[in-house]
């Protein structure tokens, strides 16, 4: 458009060139050429400030035209704008006179002219007036010889004074214009020529001239040269027309028209002048400037450029400068017209042309590439040399010839050579770039070309149809050759302030200008009865532009597309670059969808986003270009959301009506709206169409709306006529459709037509529009009339296509200006929301929604994403059925990566939308148990935001729940999180507002905190009491308990001083507020029911009494402070307990218990009452009252009320009743007798009293009280009590008494020690494990644990006393005196006796509190290191696979840190463990044959359909060591080997000899077990079909032969043993049968060949170890299981019957034969162990040559191995 501008401007200035050159005939005429020359060049200036112009300021030594008191000079301040594309004003002018350099003698061996061309005078219309004067005075009348020299030496005085007058006093325009006209009124009039003659004259003096010179000879002599200028060569001088003839020639031509020049000028005469012209692009063409060019950068830079180097190529830039202009006006004559084929051959365009592209990429480009600070550069920038100005003026006429050469290649002129190389010059000059702009080169000017080549390209590609498809191949090419750095580098700023990439703008502006419009829109509606088919015709003829640029989209997007895929598996070349190129230009082109100048970016998109729906439908698409298809289908389907919400938003701000989708339900007065919406657009399109920035648009739009609204005719008329005729029946789908979908088949577009019917599918059931509008049709009824017949819509879509026309005809002066960006972008959005691509929303949903079950987990996570962009415009897609299915099975996948992204997707929306809370809660709640720590991360922070912006209880609770229990996790960074999470939520005061007292202190310490409160800050703390008391009511276990006990101790403790002083507040508001709610509970809620303020989530149904007690509880041992000010207040619920109240009354207790020491002055009736009541509860409440009651009366005596008697009259009483009933039951009497119920009172009275309080301390103090008990205890009281437990346990007592006994006994020993390892105490522990019951098991069982609960107790408190002191020497420990450390062995001791005894208990049947408690006894025996580790880790291994999901997690746990410390030597026993799970297995399932070999359970850290098996966590373990893992698989396989000796014998350390019988149903566990691991590599699967092969070729080939031959043993054994030993054989068989089972699942859920199997060597794994290996699901039945079926029916049946065991032989044989056929063909038989023939190779004693060994060789290869085993 600046160039048209500038051209424009120019055309203006000739005609004033033209005018001055008539002068020459009419002197008169200056009056008419001065004012135009000023004129034009007024209107240049404006043309050039109007396209931006491309230089300010002066340019240097050649000023710039003045026209004095011209009324368009510009101010002064102003710089004046300087037109670089043309010749200057003053130029032109000088060139209509000649100058004294015209006659000067030429300068030796240089150029003669070239000073003479580039030197003008400053003042051109002064020079004009001197030569007008000078003419005037050479008019006058001759005289004689005399006069006449009198005369010419005064004229010449007159002259010279003239000149130096003239010099000297500058004159003004008005006195050169009066002096001019007063020269002209005294010449005598002449008759006016026209220009074609005056072009004629000239033509002639040019010719005789050169015929002149022609007969001179080379070098001319001394003739003079007007029109013509030497130049000097290595070879000699030659003629070429000059600078000065070039441009009067062009002057002249400019205003005649192409017939008067034929008519004037004959073919001869111009035929020679493009001679001439030719000559001159030839002479330029040999100068050589691209070899200097090339000379002068190649030198180093120390070289310095010689004066004479740099004045020749001064010369060569002149000539080059001639050259370009001679050029430019032979194709300026050709491209008007102005010249015939004749005279202007095509070798004539062709030596043009090749200039010109010589000129662009031989000297242009690499001139441009030169970087800073070589010599050239140096050169170029010099103010002093004149390169700078040659240089300037050679690219100012480089791009003069291109306005020429763009009009020429829109004509058929021009061979298609020429064409070629125009455009791979236009296309290296378009992807230039340079570091010398602004320094030596203009960046205006090199702008300035640029666009010109673009121009050049588009002319190109809009005329040329045959070179669009590699044009478009080239020029991304050519971007991808570009550094990286450099494609960026360009950008392009649209309306709005985005930017674009460059070649995304070129590749738009090259598709939108191939669509060119019918002249006539309206042509072919004049008649009402067009046929279908005439409809159809009318439609094709619409659809032709929209095709066009539908073929070349097509051909783009196809050819990135094709570059960024793989072929044969082979990465291509740059696919790497033209991925990234294709995703920046769709990306580009969504930012351009919607805009006003680029509809073509809505085809891109939509031929795009069908290639993408063929690539993501592909199965075998390229996994990178899958990933790059389901980003764009993202982004894409995301603008179109957005936009549809930007409209709807402006159409409600607005009051407007929405856009409706042109349909043949559409009314007359919707076609209207549409009209009314596209005019506004073609309309400001127009008004940019002047200025060159709607480049196609319009052509492409109407094309895109009449296609639309001629298609809706068409299913109008279709309808109107004759519903269902064959015409319509039978017509394609892409014949009454809009039509945009298809694409030109002669240009070679492949889109299919399934794409398109998808797209046409998606659009009508997915169009929130189309539902929209037939919503609106339903509530708008009433008030609209009847739907208009088939002619009204027709003349309705005439007029719409009658106004487009009246648009784009047009003139310029009538355009509107009134449309603004705002209106035009408005509009273009609403009209293009109506194309095809808006209609595809759902389709795009639909195939991300698909990819989110592909098998890649690059894709799966990568849909994930996608989807995630898709929800963020529009959230309303996460409520779909579809698409909350797909997520919840990513939630579930078998990748973390996946579940990730699905936790990512889901927490951002549901943070935004809280709505969405209901819809996905259940989902991802569940997730804090996943396997993958990162995703229990994000869960847990995605609660936590729930759990901000919720309001529902239960959901609150549950995710307090979820949270606490995570406190307990394995990774410590997620323990580390939940702790802070909770801490946050629950122990943060944040903006609670406390009421401060007078000195602005908090007074929480001293009175209720709670109250302090504000009401708002009193209703969040209560929310918090309700949730923690309800998470305190879901975690009733000890495990949970514990778990809350620790994030307490966290958050008061463990965090830094000013979050522990936080914390503690809280707590204190907690506990005050947990009272606050027991006194309300009391009371009426009614009130509170009402209140709005809490609703229902506060009221008090939902707060428990019994749960606030148990919360309480807990509490009060973080903070008995705080829970100690309201105890007093408790008493009164020990009172008024009844019988069903026994959880209350415990936990009461419990809080006195704990806080009895921290009540500040409690009061002497409190306590006296405290008394009373504690007395009354032991005499009638429950034993689980009493274990509390007894310590909270021992501690309440002991340290607050001294009032020992009362204790001691208790101990004393129980004491003398049980020696009562011991002498009694040691008489035989029965008479007497206690009851069971008393006796086991006094039972627990007197040993809870004995262990809480120190009665033999208090004995010698309080000696009276004992009187009564001194005959009866001669030693302490724990002895006495020892003695008459260990009678009670022993005697023939009821099974409750002697429970209760041993209970007691438990307590002593936790009080003394010592007892515990007395000899009948041990008596009493060997008996009960040796045969006593479960229940006194489980009894000492619980003992233990209390006793090392309490053990470690008291350590940990002895660690907090000694904390921070100096420890001094034990003076006791020196003397002997070992009272303490006897103490501190004793559980060790004990645990180092009973272990064994305890583990074996722990796996009693049915047996579950049991197996608990002794699991807490291994726990803490691990923790406390009392035995050796190895003790336990068979049991560990054993209880890792127990349905407890808490014995489960802690026993790997366990194992887990057992590994971690003692790695060398704690996988010694694994086996063992093997072995007893499989036993705890069998107990737990009742039978053999209903154990299996993985957990069949629900797992919801399992997220794959294969089952996990049970021994995956111990190989997981094993997994990091290969060797170790190996020497386990070897084992495990061996388990099945008949002579192994591992599957024999059920005992518990795996040991058997070969006498016993195979047990099948462990060797199937071991198999199941083999089957579910979770192999990672290669390696692993090959090794255990290795060892499998080895056992199939030894033990199995051995039973083979034992069975063929009918199993002779010998002749000294009996039938029977015979008959027992086949049997055996028989079973052993049994056990070969599931290993070959095992193995044939292996190799077809790995896909291994037996090829691979075969050439497998365990010592060779270079190419197997680091491999990984994929799990392949197989189909039919249940593919992820073994399934023994009819091939190995008594792996899982019981052979009973001789039938059965003849039924396995015969199966088993036929197995081995098989086999062994398969070893023919094989190297092994079945896959069979390789090492054994390596072997016998190395011994030269095997079969050489790799030739596979006979089943007699591989028996005596295998025997021979066996017999050196």
């Amino acid at each position: 458009m600046q160039y048209r501008g500038i051209v424009g401007g120019e055309l203006a200035l000739d005609a004033g060139f033209e005018r001055l050159s008539l002068i020459d005939r009419d002197p008169r005429k200056l009056d008419d050429a001065l004012p135009t020359v000023e004129d034009g060049y007024a209107r240049l200036m404006s043309y050039i400030q109007r396209s931006k112009p491309l230089h300010t300021g002066p340019v240097k030594n050649e000023p710039d035209l003045e026209v004095m008191d011209s009324p368009t000079k510009p101010a002064e301040n102003t710089p004046k704008p300087r037109p670089v594309p043309i010749i200057s004003a003053k130029a032109r002018v000088a060139d209509l006179m000649p100058s004294k350099s015209q006659t000067a003698t030429p300068a030796k061996g240089g150029d003669s002219d070239s000073d003479s061309d580039d030197e003008l005078d400053d003042k051109p219309l002064i020079c004009l007036v001197k030569r007008i004067n000078k003419r005037k005075q050479e008019s006058r009348p001759t005289s004689t010889n005399a006069q006449d020299a009198s005369s010419e030496s005064s004229g010449k005085r007159q002259r010279a004074d003239a000149d130096s007058s003239v010099h000297d006093q500058p004159a003004s325009a008005d006195s050169i214009v009066s002096d001019a006209k007063q020269i002209m009124d005294s010449k005598s009039s002449e008759p006016i020529q026209r220009p074609t003659g005056i072009l004629d004259d000239y033509l002639t003096l040019v010719f005789q001239e050169e015929d002149q010179l022609s007969d001179a000879g080379v070098g001319g002599g001394d003739i003079k040269h007007v029109y013509f200028r030497r130049i000097q060569q290595d070879h000699g001088s030659s003629y070429v027309v000059s600078k000065r003839t070039l441009r009067r020639i062009r002057a002249l031509v400019a205003p005649c028209t192409p017939v008067e020049l034929a008519e004037s000028i004959p073919d001869d005469v111009v035929s020679r002048l493009v001679g001439l012209l030719v000559s001159a692009v030839e002479t330029a063409d040999g100068m050589g400037l691209a070899t200097m060019i090339k000379d002068g950068s190649e030198l180093d830079k120390d070289v310095e450029l010689s004066s004479s180097f740099c004045d020749r190529l001064g010369q060569v830039f002149s000539i080059s400068c001639l050259g370009l202009e001679a050029a430019s006006l032979i194709i300026d004559l050709a491209a008007t017209g102005k010249a015939s084929k004749t005279a202007c051959t095509g070798d004539s365009l062709h030596a043009a042309t090749s200039l010109f592209k010589e000129c662009l990429i031989s000297c242009v480009v690499p001139i441009l590439g030169l970087t800073p600070g070589s010599n050239l550069v140096e050169a170029f920038s010099s103010r002093e040399s004149p390169l700078s100005n040659r240089l300037h003026a050679f690219f100012s006429n480089v791009l003069l010839v291109h306005g020429p050469v763009v009009a020429l290649v829109g004509q058929p002129a021009l061979a298609e050579q020429d064409i070629i190389a125009l455009v791979f010059a236009a296309i290296s000059v378009t992807f230039c770039t340079s570091e010398l702009l602004g320094s030596c080169i203009d960046a205006n000017i090199f702008e300035s070309i640029r666009r010109s080549a673009q121009s050049l390209l588009r002319q190109v590609f809009e005329s040329h149809v045959d070179q669009r498809t590699w044009m478009l191949e080239e020029i991304l090419a050519s971007l991808i050759r570009l550094p990286t750095q450099k494609r960026a580098m360009n950008s392009y700023r649209i309306a709005g302030g985005k930017s674009v990439q460059f070649i995304t703008v070129l590749l738009l502006k090259l598709l939108q200008g191939t669509a060119h419009l019918p002249e006539d829109l309206t042509a072919g509606f004049e008649s009402d009865t067009l046929s279908p088919k005439e409809y159809r015709m009318l439609l094709q003829k619409h659809k032709k532009a929209v095709d066009t640029a539908s073929s070349s989209a097509d051909f783009t997007v196809r050819y990135l597309i094709g570059r960024c895929v793989k072929r044969d598996a082979k990465a291509a070349s740059n696919e790497a670059e033209y991925r990234v190129l294709l995703e920046a230009f769709v990306d580009d082109c969504i930012v351009l969808l919607g805009h006003p100048q680029w509809p073509a970016a809505e085809l891109v998109l939509r031929i795009y986003s069908l290639h993408i729906l063929d690539l993501l439908d592909e199965e075998k698409s390229d996994i990178s270009m899958k990933t790059l298809a389901l980003d764009s289908a993202a982004h894409i389907a995301s603008h179109i959301s957005r936009t549809r919400q930007e409209i709807k938003a402006a159409s409600n701000t607005n009051s407007g009506r929405v856009l409706q989708a042109v349909t043949p339900a559409l009314s007359p007065e919707l076609i209207e709206d549409f009209q009314a919406q596209s005019t506004v657009l073609l309309a400001y399109l127009q008004s940019k169409a002047v200025a060159g920035e709607a480049t196609g648009a319009i052509p492409l739009y109407i094309s895109s709306w009449s296609t639309m609204l001629v298609a809706a005719l068409l299913k109008i008329r279709g309808k109107a006529t004759t519903p269902g005729s064959t015409d319509e029946a039978n017509a394609p789908a892409s014949a009454i459709d809009d039509g945009s979908m298809e694409t030109d088949n002669d240009t070679g577009s492949d889109t299919t037509d399934e794409s398109s019917d998808d797209m046409d599918d998606a659009s009508n059931s997915g169009s929130d529009y189309e539902d929209g509008l037939s919503k609106g049709r339903k509530s708008n009824s009433k008030d609209r009339p009847k739907v208009p017949g088939a002619a009204e819509k027709r003349r309705a879509i005439q007029g719409c296509l009658r106004s487009y026309m009246d648009i784009t005809h047009r003139s310029t002066k009538a355009l509107p200006d009134n449309v603004s960006y705002a209106n035009a972008l408005e509009a273009a959005k609403s009209i293009v929301s109506l194309l095809p691509l808006y209609r595809s929303f759902d389709m795009l949903l639909t195939r991300v929604v698909m990819a989110l079950s592909a098998s890649q987990v690059t894709l799966r996570s990568k849909a994930l994403r996608s989807l995630n962009q898709i929800a963020s415009q529009r959230p309303s897609v996460l409520y779909q059925a579809n698409v909350k299915y797909a997520i919840n099975h990513r939630l579930q996948d078998s990748s973390p990566q996946v579940r990730e992204a699905a936790i990512d997707l889901i927490g951002r929306h549901i943070s935004q939308n809280p709505e969405l809370t209901d819809q996905y809660y259940e989902f991802i709640s569940v997730r804090v148990l996943d396997k993958g720590p990162s995703v229990r991360k994000r869960v847990m922070r995605i609660l936590r935001e729930i759990y901000l912006s919720s309001s529902n209880l239960t959901q609150l609770v549950d995710i307090g729940v979820r949270i606490l229990q995570r406190t307990g996790d394995d990774e410590r960074s997620i323990r580390e999180l939940a702790f802070k999470t909770l801490q946050e939520l629950w122990f943060t005061s944040g903006e609670h507002n406390v009421v401060e007292d007078e000195d602005g202190v908090r007074s929480e310490a001293t009175g209720n905190t709670f109250n302090l409160l504000t009401p708002d800050s009193q209703r969040d703390m209560l929310k918090r009491v309700r949730v923690m008391t309800g998470v305190m009511e879901a975690t009733r276990s000890r495990e949970l308990s514990e778990l809350m006990a620790g994030l307490f101790e966290y958050s008061t403790s463990k965090t830094t001083n000013p979050e522990a002083e936080d914390a503690l507040l809280v707590v204190r508001c907690v506990i005050d507020a947990l009272f606050e709610q027991l006194l309300r509970s009391e009371e009426s809620t009614a009130e509170e029911n009402a209140s709005t303020a809490e609703g229902s989530i506060f009221s008090a149904s939902v707060f428990s009494t019994a749960a606030c007690f148990r919360f309480i509880s807990a509490l009060s041992r973080i903070a008995p402070d705080a829970v100690g000010q309201h105890s007093e207040m408790l008493s009164i619920y020990l009172k008024t307990a009844s019988a069903a109240d026994e959880d209350m009354v415990y936990n009461v207790l419990e809080i006195l218990n704990n806080t009895l020491l921290s009540i500040p002055h409690p009061s002497a009736h409190f306590l006296s009452s405290l008394e009373s009541d504690l007395i009354s509860l032991l005499s009638s409440s429950p034993q689980g009252i009493l274990t509390i009651a007894v310590p909270c009366l021992c501690t309440l005596i002991d340290k607050i009320t001294w009032n020992y008697a009362k204790l001691i009259r208790l101990f004393r009483s129980c004491a003398l009743q049980l020696y009562r009933e011991h002498k009694r039951m040691a008489s035989g009497s029965a008479a007497g007798a206690m009851t069971p119920k008393n006796l086991m009172r006094f039972i627990m009275l007197a040993g809870l009293t004995c262990r809480h309080f120190d009665f033999d301390k208090c004995r010698e103090e309080q000696s009276e009280n004992f009187k009564d008990l001194e005959q009866i205890i001669s030693a302490t009281v724990p002895e006495f009590m020892n003695d008459m437990l260990l009678s009670f346990a022993t005697s023939s007592s009821s099974l409750p008494v002697q429970l209760a006994a041993v209970q007691m006994l438990g307590h002593i020993y936790i009080k003394q020690p010592q007892l515990a390892l007395e000899q009948r105490s041990r008596a009493l522990m060997d008996n009960i494990f040796a045969s006593g019951s479960p229940g006194h098991k489980l009894q000492v069982v619980r003992n233990f644990l209390e006793f090392l609960r309490a053990d470690a107790k008291r350590y940990a408190e002895r660690l907090k006393n000694e904390k921070g002191k100096v420890r001094e020497v034990d003076a006791k420990a020196l003397v002997g005196d070992t009272g303490d450390m006897s103490v501190a062995g004793v559980g060790a001791s004990l645990m180092q006796t009973y272990l064994d005894r305890i583990i074996d208990s722990t796996f009693l049947s049915g047996a579950a509190l049991l197996r608990a408690s002794g699991f807490e006894v291994i726990s803490l025996v691990l923790e406390q290191g009392l035995a050796h580790p190895l003790k336990c880790v068979p049991a560990l291994i054993a209880l890792g696979t127990s349905g407890d999901a808490y014995i489960r997690s802690k026993a790997l746990k366990l194992h887990q840190d057992l590994c971690f410390k003692y790695a060398s030597f704690i996988h010694s026993r694994d086996i063992e463990g093997v072995r007893l799970a499989y036993e705890f297995q069998v107990q737990i399932r009742g039978t053999p044959a209903d154990v299996v070999g993985y957990n069949d359970a629900t797992d919801i850290r399992d997220t794959s359909d294969r089952p996990v098996a049970y021994l995956q966590p111990l190989y997981s373990q094993l997994r990091s060591k290969r060797v170790r893992r190996n020497e386990f698989l070897s084992l495990l396989v061996r388990i099945g080997d008949f002579d192994s000796g591992l599957s024999y014998g059920a005992s518990q350390n795996g040991t058997g000899t070969n006498s016993g019988s195979a047990d099948i149903p462990f060797t199937r566990f071991v198999a199941e077990n083999l089957a579910a691991l979770d192999y990672k590599y290669l390696d692993e699967v090959l090794h255990v079909i290795y060892q499998i092969s080895a056992v199939i070729a030894g033990t199995g080939l051995n039973i083979y032969h034992q069975f063929e031959s009918g199993l002779q043993l010998g002749s000294d054994s009996g039938s029977a043993s015979e008959c027992a030993k086949l049997k055996r054989v028989t079973e052993a068989s049994a056990c070969i049968g599931i290993l070959f089972a095992l193995r044939e699942f292996l190799k077809a859920h790995y896909n291994i060949s037996e090829s691979r199997c075969t050439a497998y060597n365990p010592s060779d794994t270079s190419g197997t170890r680091d491999k990984p290996v994929t799990w392949h699901a197989q189909s039919g039945g249940d593919g992820s299981r073994i399934v023994w079926g009819a091939h190995n029916p008594y792996a899982v049946q019981r052979m009973v019957s001789e039938q059965d065991y003849s039924n396995q032989r015969a199966q088993y044989m036929r197995l081995m034969a098989g086999s062994l056929a398969v070893g023919e063909e094989s190297p092994a038989v079945g896959g069979g162990d390789r090492s054994f023939g390596d072997d016998a190779d190395k011994d030269g004693n095997g079969a050489g040559d790799g030739a596979p060994l006979d089943p007699e060789e591989l028996e005596l290869l295998t025997m021979h191995d066996l017999d050196e085993a």
